[in-house]
């Protein structure tokens, strides 16, 4: 029983170990889509500022609005790393109609890894955790960081799997402000 145990906890960690080794890109690679975005609602954390939601319904409550859906989880570096250049867009573009929504995962870590992570980088725009990873499974994510970037007709334009510098971030936003 005690090697069956052990035999498990291996496994376990073996699975662990390649999500994430093959979860957190940090080479982005793009690809344009121009389909509709799947529909979703979260529960926002609370911890997220002036925002009168908790949840967020992503037909009624961002319609006609340009959006940026960035996929995430707290322990992945190459999420760590684009999280500033995302929150300072969030800020330059959201006077212009611009959401940013940030989905958790919980993989590898808790919502309270989240809760702290949000915290700890002063994220204002909302931000959830996908409990039941229904929308990471409708959005087809299969690495961290992803983000997709949808018009005003809630179609998805671009899909960018991977690490986003600033400059192709810049990019991207000019595509669906338009």
């Amino acid at each position: 029983m005690q090697n069956i145990h052990k035999f498990a906890s291996l496994i376990f960690l073996c699975v662990i170990a390649v999500i994430s080794l093959t979860g957190c890109n940090s080479e982005g690679q793009s690809s344009e889509k121009f389909v509709d975005a799947p529909g979703f609602e979260l529960s926002l954390l609370e911890y997220n500022q002036g925002l009168d939601l908790s949840n967020l319904n992503f037909a009624n409550d961002l319609d006609g609005r340009p959006i940026i859906i960035n996929f995430w989880y707290p322990s992945c570096p190459p999420c760590r790393e684009e999280i500033p250049s995302l929150e300072s867009t969030y800020k330059k573009y959201k006077d212009q109609g611009l959401v940013i929504v940030g989905i958790q995962s919980l993989v590898l870590d808790s919502v309270e890894d989240g809760r702290k992570f949000v915290n700890e980088f002063g994220i204002t725009y909302p931000v959830g955790a996908d409990v039941a990873s229904n929308i990471q499974l409708s959005y087809k994510i299969i690495g961290f960081p992803t983000t997709f970037f949808i018009n005003r007709d809630h179609q998805i334009i671009r899909k960018w799997s991977g690490l986003l510098d600033n400059k192709q971030l810049q990019e991207f936003v000019a595509e669906i402000l338009e």
